[in-house]
């Protein structure tokens, strides 16, 4: 118990220290990689001087006897650091709780109104999305440690949840138990810019063919086949030592279907540094209409991995300049210099008066690839996919982000009515203009 606690004794220490998040990257023999988190706290100079035991009582999957190796709860963590060093440090002198068992309802009230209200770092105010993960995430925090320590709290769990009844989809009643906290916060309209006009994501990938050359097979992996980001540094050579990262079908000579392994998570460099993650294990295909142009680009990237040295035991499909595979930060990176140096320029000065318009508010606004899935997306919505294929395209868990797409399929008819139905007929003139 004295783990929980926490804090060494002197003079202003409250000053010197945070609690923190420390997470360890472990690689299985068959090469799956995942993370271990804990709740640490760290002196002024962010060295670890004490490990707790805080990390115990934040958890996915309660109430069940079978959790993945692979859960990861970094993120849960997060919100529960930034309710530690609100109550027990930075407002020490108001609330004057010296161990995380005084803490009180009214500190927790406090703490997730000033979360609610207070502006972020990077501008505006948290959604309310956040709010509710925050005050559920260190409710149930609280929750699983009073059913250990609950003779030592000063909070119960009636302090915490209330009672609420719901109809399930049979039509009978049954009870739930929710946070009993209501945080105001202020209204937000989450606005991300991510449309990307046809005629711009073409300019996009010739300049990617052109000047970043690293990268332009995984701006195709995620425009025609709707990885995320982070996915994208996890895939891996045909010829990977780990199983094909990518495989072909074949008809008379003529590609019919593309396959990328997203099954599991693996080491991808020596280093062990997480490239990135999967969201959704699973196969994902490049979709139909879009493997000619992939396969393109695909070749051109071959002969970019032939003229650069890589770690063969690894076989990353992607790698950085030292020749290690690409994180999601190097990829990240080298999107926006793209964008930035090479694209918004040729934009700014393009004889269509709407890719001029569109480079301007590259000015004003910050592209990232992730506007490359929502291509993606929006190319299965006009080419009249419905939800369920929506769903297998994305690599979605549930369909609701599918549904979004179709109920916005008008406005998207009509600001994309210039969709250029002869991509990949396109690709292949321009990457032949480089070979």
């Amino acid at each position: 118990m004295n783990n929980l606690i926490i804090m060494p004794r002197m003079l202003n220490w409250r000053t010197k220290y945070r609690y923190a998040v420390y997470e360890r990257n472990i690689v299985e023999r068959e090469g799956r990689i995942y993370s271990r988190a804990f709740i640490v706290v760290k002196n002024e100079y962010g060295v670890i001087v004490r490990f707790t035991r805080l990390h115990e009582f934040v958890t996915n999957y309660d109430g069940r006897v079978f959790r993945p190796i692979t859960t990861n709860v970094v993120n849960k963590m997060r919100y529960v650091c930034m309710m530690l060093n609100y109550i027990l440090l930075d407002h020490y002198e108001i609330y004057r709780i010296d161990h995380v068992f005084g803490i009180t309802r009214e500190s927790l009230e406090c703490f997730f109104m000033d979360y609610a209200l207070s502006e972020k770092k990077t501008g505006g105010y948290r959604g309310e999305e956040s709010i509710e993960k925050c005050v559920s995430t260190v409710s149930a925090f609280f929750r699983k440690m009073i059913s250990k320590y609950g003779g030592y709290m000063e909070l119960r769990e009636e302090d915490l949840y209330k009672e609420k009844e719901a109809y399930t989809h049979k039509g009978k009643i049954e009870k739930h138990m929710v946070p009993s906290f209501e945080i105001y916060g202020i209204p937000t309209v989450k606005r991300i810019f991510r449309d990307i006009p046809t005629q711009v994501f073409q300019l996009l990938l010739n300049l990617a063919i052109r000047y970043t050359p690293d990268i332009a097979l995984a701006i195709a992996l995620q425009a025609f086949a709707g990885l995320r980001p982070g996915e994208v540094c996890n895939v891996r050579q045909e010829n990977s030592p780990a199983g094909r990262g990518i495989a072909f079908t074949y008809i008379d000579g003529k590609p019919i279907k593309v396959e990328i392994d997203l099954t599991r998570e693996i080491a991808m460099r020596s280093d062990g540094v997480v490239c990135g993650r999967i969201k959704k294990e699973r196969k994902q295909c490049v979709y139909t209409p879009f493997i000619e142009a992939f396969c393109t680009v695909y070749r051109k990237h071959l002969l970019y991995l032939e003229a650069h040295s890589f770690e063969t035991e690894y076989c990353p499909l992607f790698i950085n300049s030292k020749g290690l595979a690409m994180t999601y930060e190097n990829y990240a990176d080298r999107f926006h210099k793209l964008v930035y140096e090479h694209l918004r320029p040729m934009l700014i000065d393009h004889p269509d008066p709407e890719c001029r318009i569109y480079g301007q508010m590259l000015y004003e606004n910050n592209l990232g690839p992730h506007s490359l899935r929502h291509w993606f997306s929006v190319q299965l919505a006009l080419r009249g996919e419905d939800v369920a294929q929506l769903q297998f395209w994305r690599g979605d868990k549930d369909p609701q982000s599918a549904f979004l797409y179709l109920q916005n399929k008008g406005d998207l008819m009509r600001e994309l009515s210039k969709s250029n139905e002869m991509l990949a007929a396109i690709l292949m003139a321009e990457a032949k203009r480089y070979e």
